[in-house]
Formats: structure tokens, sequence, C-alpha cells
């Protein structure tokens, strides 16, 4: 009876998997503040941030496959939209470079995920040109297997 069922499930595991983007929040830079990184002397920018949508991540863990709460890290990257248009994205860019967390803070405790409605600080590394005004957004690439 669960012949075409277990076909399915057999076959399925043969199937191409397809790189698919999730968003995972969205947030609107409020101020950026320039810092200089302990380690490096350098100056760095820091956007002070409101969480608009969904939420934002340093890493993400994804829950393993029977269904546990332990999963492993999933690198969530960002790409900064100013007046609707990409201006930093993690593919696009010249220089192959993602753009990750650097910094992920609430008020000065580093923290790993921000939920709609919460003010934080977020460092972005490699991008120091945050304006007031752009939107951030936090997301990953996920593999999805096809179906039958």
């Amino acid at each position: 009876y669960r012949l075409l069922e277990d076909a399915k499930d057999y076959f399925g595991k043969y199937l191409p998997v397809e790189m698919v983007e999730k968003v995972h929040g969205k947030a609107n830079v409020q101020a950026v503040f320039d810092v200089t990184d302990a380690k490096t002397k350098k100056s760095v920018s820091i956007a002070g941030l409101r969480v608009m949508e969904g939420h934002l991540f340093k890493s993400k863990s994804i829950p393993s496959m029977g269904g546990d709460s332990n999963g492993e890290p999933l690198s969530c990257f960002y790409r900064v939209l100013r007046n609707g248009e990409v201006i930093a994205e993690d593919e696009n860019s010249s220089s192959g470079i993602k753009l990750e967390a650097s910094s992920l803070r609430k008020v000065k405790e580093d923290v790993d995920s921000v939920r709609r409605g919460e003010e934080c600080g977020l460092g972005l590394k490699g991008f120091n040109e945050l304006e007031e005004g752009d939107v951030v957004e936090c997301f990953s690439i996920e593999e999805k297997r096809a179906s039958i």
C-alpha cells in the first residue's frame, strides 16, 4: 500500500539540491556610530538599528531532521538597501565577500539574535558605508531538495 510513498522517499534522495535564499528579517538604520576597533585600531561603523520585521541573527541554528532543537549553525548574511536599491550584497560584490555580522549587540551585551521591535547595534565585516535611513536585511542560503 505504501509502494509509491516508499519509492518517492527513496528516489527523492537522488534529486538535485537547490540553494534557496531565506530572508529572516529587516531593520532600519536609525544612527551610525564610528568606533575604533580595539584589536585592529581601525575605525569601524556600527549601525544603530530598529528591527522592523522578523529577526536578525549573528548566526542561526537550524534544527536537525530528527526534529531536535539542537541544530548546526547556519551562516547568516546581510544586504544593505538604500532608497530601495541594493548597494551592498554578498555574491554581487566585486570582491566576492559575503557581508557577515562582526558584532550584534543589545545595549552593551553581545547577543545571537534580535527580535522585531527591538533596537540593536550591528557591525558588518568589511563594510563601513552605512547611512541613516538604510535598510539592512538578514538572510541565509539554505539547501532545499527538489520534490517528486
